[in-house]
């Protein structure tokens, strides 16, 4: 039989030479169905996903007293290995900050000095939850506060 006959396929005329550009175009609007087809499958189930988590922990600092001022307060300011510190501050005073997130444990720590006042408090709230109170009674004294902060995820 010549290439320039035609052939019965399943009842259908066939060119010889129309044959492998029908697969090959067939194959093509195939695959464009499979990727079209996945995304919109992804964007469907992307709607349900559930939010990335944060990227840090939010925490608060707060010192207050009734002595009105306070001559020096410490913080951690990343979480680990580092601290800020303010002088002669008036209370009540709060500092809020990001910590990042992870991948091990960071620290949540406030310490003030009290001066002539009564007594001096801290507190440390984490994403909105109080983490850690404290208070020191006397003119004069220091108040801490400190807390543990796990990475984002995991069980407190």
């Amino acid at each position: 039989m010549s290439s320039s006959t035609s052939t019965r396929n399943r009842g259908r005329l066939i060119s010889p030479a129309a044959g492998p550009r029908r697969r090959k175009g067939r194959l093509v609007v195939l695959a464009a169905v499979v990727v079209t087809g996945g995304m919109v499958v992804r964007a469907v189930t992307d709607e349900g996903d559930p939010p990335p988590a944060p990227s840090g922990h939010v925490v608060v600092y707060e010192v207050t007293g009734p002595g009105g001022r306070s001559p020096e307060i410490r913080f951690t300011g990343e979480g680990v290995n580092s601290s800020e510190k303010v002088e002669a501050v008036d209370l009540p005073w709060r500092r809020e900050l990001t910590i990042p997130a992870g991948p091990g444990l960071g620290v949540a720590q406030v310490m003030a000095a009290n001066g002539q006042g009564e007594s001096i408090s801290c507190t440390i709230t984490v994403d909105g939850h109080v983490v850690a109170n404290n208070t020191a009674d006397g003119e004069f004294t220091t108040v801490s506060c400190s807390n543990m902060i796990t990475p984002v995820g995991s069980n407190r």
